[in-house]
Parts: C-alpha cells; sequence; structure tokens
C-alpha cells in the first residue's frame, strides 16, 4: 500500500466535554494491534471540561498515534464546515476511520479486519460494524445496535433504518475528496455526516458490513442525538438538504421522513414554540404535500402520540 507517510489509517476522533468518556476512547485506539501504521487525529472542539488536557496526556504518551488538534474557539458552533476541513488536511492515510470521543472500540483487532476486508474488495468504498448500545444515565439494558448480518448493504437499506454505528466506519480516504462529501460538508444545513458520508460511499462503491459488535455506542444526557431531541424543524430541513444534494434517488425515502417530522410541529405549538412549529408544518406541506396530510391524518385517526423520527 502506497499512503503518505506510511500512514494506512487516518483515525478521526471529535471531542467536546467529553472529560468522562475519552480515556476509554483513546485507549481503543491505542490497543489496536495491526500490521501497519496508524494515525489519531484527535480534535477538542474548546471544551471546557478537562477533556484536551486528557488528549495532551496520551498524545505525550503515544505520540506516534495520538495527533491532537486543540481549539481555542468552538467550530462546530460555527455551521461554516470548518471542522471537516481542519480534519480533512490532517489525513493522510489510504483509508479513514471515526470514532467521537464519548464511544470507544472494543476488538483489538477491528482496524486491521476492516483493512484488510477493504484491502481485497477494492470495489467497496466503505465498512462497518454492529456495536453495543450502552445507556451512560439510565437503567435501561445494553442491547445490540442493529440485527446486523455480514454481507453487502445497499443505500436503500440505510436509508430505510440507520444501522451504522458511526464509531463502526472505515472508509477509503478518496470519498473525502470527491465532489458530493464537498457539497455536504460545505451545507450550513447539514446537522450531521454520518448519513451523508454513507449516501456518497454508496455512490462511489459498496457498503459491507460485519455483525459482531467491535465497538460501545454511548447513550448520554450530552450526546448529539439527545441534544436533537427539539430540533425537528432543523432535522427536516436536513433532510431536504440532503434530497438536493443526492437527487431523486434517496427522494421517496426523504418525503416519507419529512412526513413523519411534521408531526412535531403540533408539539412545538403546544409547547409555545409557536413559530417553529408553524414553519415546520408549512416546510413539510410544501415539500411533499400528500405525504404530510396523509401521515398527519392517520395520526389523528390513531390517536397516537408523535414521536421524534
Amino acid at each position: 500500500m502506497q499512503v503518505e507517510n506510511n500512514i494506512v489509517v487516518t483515525i478521526l476522533c471529535l471531542v467536546y466535554n467529553h472529560e468522562k468518556y475519552i480515556r476509554q476512547c483513546l485507549e481503543g485506539f491505542v490497543m489496536q494491534k495491526t500490521n501497519f501504521r496508524f494515525e489519531a487525529i484527535v480534535h477538542d472542539d474548546a471544551s471546557t471540561d478537562s477533556s484536551a488536557s486528557i488528549v495532551l496526556e496520551y498524545a505525550n504518551k503515544y505520540p506516534d498515534i495520538i495527533k491532537p488538534i486543540i481549539e481555542t474557539e468552538n467550530q462546530y458552533s460555527k455551521h461554516d464546515g470548518s471542522i471537516g476541513r481542519i480534519m480533512r488536511s490532517r489525513t493522510h492515510g489510504k483509508y479513514v476511520a471515526l470514532c467521537e470521543g464519548d464511544d470507544y472500540w472494543t476488538d483489538p483487532f477491528k482496524l486491521q479486519k476492516q483493512v484488510d476486508f477493504l484491502e481485497a474488495h477494492p470495489d467497496y468504498s466503505l465498512c462497518f460494524h454492529n456495536a453495543i448500545v450502552h445507556y451512560e444515565n439510565s437503567d435501561k439494558i445494553d442491547h445490540i445496535f442493529a440485527e446486523l448480518k455480514t454481507q453487502e448493504y445497499t443505500r436503500k437499506d440505510i436509508l430505510q433504518k440507520w444501522i451504522n454505528p458511526t464509531a463502526s466506519f472505515v472508509y477509503r480516504r478518496s470519498i473525502l475528496e470527491s465532489e458530493l462529501c464537498m457539497k455536504y460538508v460545505a451545507s450550513k444545513k447539514i446537522m450531521a455526516g454520518d448519513l451523508p458520508l454513507c449516501l456518497t460511499a454508496s455512490y462511489l462503491g459498496r457498503l459491507y458490513a460485519f455483525k459482531e459488535p467491535m465497538s460501545v455506542y454511548r447513550k448520554h444526557e450530552n450526546g448529539m442525538m439527545n441534544s436533537w431531541t427539539n430540533k425537528a424543524y432543523e432535522l427536516c430541513l436536513y433532510n431536504i438538504e440532503l434530497s438536493k444534494i443526492f437527487g431523486n434517488d434517496i427522494l421517496p425515502f426523504i418525503k416519507k421522513k419529512v412526513a413523519l417530522l411534521s408531526g412535531q410541529s403540533f408539539r412545538l405549538i403546544l409547547n409555545g414554540n409557536i413559530k417553529k412549529g408553524i414553519k415546520l408544518l408549512f416546510t413539510a406541506l410544501f415539500f411533499c404535500p400528500s405525504d404530510t396530510i396523509c401521515h398527519l391524518l392517520r395520526r389523528v385517526i390513531k390517536g397516537g402520540k408523535y414521536k421524534l423520527c
């Protein structure tokens, strides 16, 4: 493998106020057993806790693996693609792996297994694996992320149901340099990059999964998904933006998601967020009028509760 600085895999790790979890995350990196070199670009986005100092501690202990980026100004809040540009500029490997600072890897041969697969199958652009969902602050029992099989998965599969734990991704660096990737990274309406990354990979190659769990997806009160609980309108715009970037292939799936999100408009209005609730309702009606009306009628008839999609 001809790669820059002999680095085969670059791990991209985003950290923000993860002091409770970041040690376990970094231990998952340094325990990897491979026959190739890898690096971990650990980007602390101006954390207000001790995350940065822990990252620097590991960088001093494992300088060949942990490569820190310590921000003094939060980049995520700019919503201008800054984080993506910073991380891409520091990516040297032929392959890229992901793991955010509150998740962690459990299999020391994870990287080796996934790189071996991608090396042997050049027509595949991304592979992923199962994970254990761990609830940090509740009495819920840990469970498997998805009922995966060791096999190929399609764009349709990932649009119908999210089965791809982000900390399981290993993909070809060429995805980051593609025109599609540049489009979604530059958009201020893209709230998260995991789905558009998988979609991009599905246009540039094939997707493959390993059924065994090799990481832990941690759910806690400060997690990204929990912070979206009241962002139905933003999620609506996010999905519409995906349809603009990726085109008609995904339009039926996006219309369904937007129609489901429209139900949250009533909850927003009842909770006093009248302006955003109305904006959500009319945005959904304008984007997919028949889907939205049918969904709302079904929910009224059933009398069910609305769930965030």
